[in-house]
C-alpha cells in the first residue's frame, strides 16, 4: 500500500500544477494582436472567444479559461513589438511591461498574456506570449485552408494560450 501512495501524490501535484497554469477561477486577460497579414481572422477570433465563453473549449490537457480578451490593442502595443518579442528577450520584456501595466475601465489588472498572430507562408501562425518575460512563447501554426474551419480556429488559439499561466489574481 505504500508503494502506491507516493505515485497517486506525485500525480495529484502535477495535476494541481497543469491546472494552475490554465487559469484562475476568473481566468486569463488577453489582447488580441493580429499582424495586418492576419487582420480577416478578426471574426473567426470573436467566435473563439463566444465558444470558449458559452462551451468551453479543450485543447488538449488544458481548459481554456478566458476571463478578457480585448481585440482592438492599446496603440502601444503593435504587431511589430509583439512579432519582435518572439525572438528578442529585450523586446520580450518590454511587451511583458506594457502587458501587465496596462489599465483601463475592463482591464483593472493588466494582461496575462498577448495571442498575436499573423498569416505567413501559407500558414496561420499563433503566439501565445506571456507577461513574464521568462515564459518561452508558444507557438501554433495552422494551414490557412484549415484555419477556413472555426472548430480547428478555436484549437489551435486555445493551444496558444492556455497553458500560459494568470500572472496575478484580480
Amino acid at each position: 500500500m505504500r508503494t502506491l501512495t507516493r505515485p497517486i501524490l506525485l500525480f495529484a501535484v502535477l495535476a494541481a500544477a497543469a491546472s494552475a497554469r490554465a487559469g484562475s477561477p476568473d481566468g486569463l486577460n488577453l489582447v488580441a494582436i493580429a499582424a495586418p497579414s492576419a487582420a480577416s481572422y478578426a471574426g473567426a477570433l470573436q467566435r473563439f472567444v463566444r465558444h470558449a465563453r458559452d462551451s468551453g473549449v479543450q485543447c488538449g490537457e488544458y481548459a481554456l479559461n478566458l476571463a478578457i480578451l480585448h481585440t482592438v490593442p492599446p496603440a502601444q502595443l503593435t504587431s511589430e513589438l509583439a512579432l519582435q518579442a518572439l525572438h528578442d528577450k529585450a523586446k520580450r520584456k518590454q511587451l511583458g511591461r506594457l502587458l501587465t501595466g496596462f489599465r483601463d475601465k475592463s482591464v483593472e489588472r493588466g494582461f496575462d498574456a498577448a495571442l498575436a498572430y499573423e498569416v505567413r507562408q501559407g500558414q496561420l501562425r499563433l503566439y501565445g506570449i506571456s507577461g513574464a518575460s521568462d515564459e518561452q512563447p508558444v507557438v501554433v501554426t495552422l494551414p490557412v485552408a484549415a484555419a477556413a474551419r472555426q472548430e480547428r480556429f478555436d484549437v489551435a488559439a486555445c493551444k496558444a494560450v492556455a497553458s500560459l499561466p494568470v500572472l496575478a489574481e484580480p
